[in-house]
């Protein structure tokens, strides 16, 4: 639904942050947020762009490795786990899933999420030029969804971090 110039349709699970260009030798993230109170099967669900990452397949000796529960925010990186952990301070009770194969593009590209079906879940197209602020292209900054109830594939729904490298996993700084 469209009202005016501003889209109000809401995504379930969104791509809520993405670190395409970090600073130095740090990985790249991108962090995935589940906007409702349905968990979701996540099993072998795909990130593509210019990276690769397939979730893992359901296992019964750790089923709660593919579900994403309510509100769960989980981090996908170029790195292993402990590597993006200490880089960026992320707890333990986030979960890291990683390492995917590729690189995000310094000058932008579209980032796709897909079920096991091959159904587009979440699609966003980031860019280092024009309406994107260039605070994330290597300065150490990310760049944050500001609305999960309003359309991903929007720039005007997104800005930069307040801190340097972001808050993989956590709620963004106001």
């Amino acid at each position: 639904m469209v009202f005016g110039l501003v889209s109000v349709r809401s995504e379930t699970v969104v791509i809520s942050e993405i670190m395409y260009h970090a600073p130095g030798n740090k990985p790249e993230y991108i962090e995935i947020y589940n906007n409702t109170l349905t968990p979701f099967d996540i099993a072998d669900w795909r990130l593509r762009g210019g990276v690769e990452y397939d979730f893992p397949s359901f296992t019964a000796s750790n089923p709660a490795l593919t579900f994403l529960k309510p509100f769960e925010r989980i981090v996908l990186t170029s790195a292993d786990s402990a590597t993006l952990r200490a880089v960026y301070n992320i707890p333990s009770t986030v979960r890291v899933y990683g390492p995917w194969q590729g690189h995000l593009s310094d000058g932008g590209e579209r980032i796709t999420l897909k079920d096991k079906n091959g159904v587009i879940v979440c699609t966003v197209e980031y860019n280092d030029r024009r309406h994107w602020s260039p605070a994330a292209d290597g300065a150490g900054h990310s760049l944050v969804l500001k609305d999960p109830n309003r359309i991903v594939d929007d720039w005007r729904n997104w800005t930069v971090s307040q801190r340097p490298d972001g808050t993989p996993g956590t709620e963004p700084v106001a």
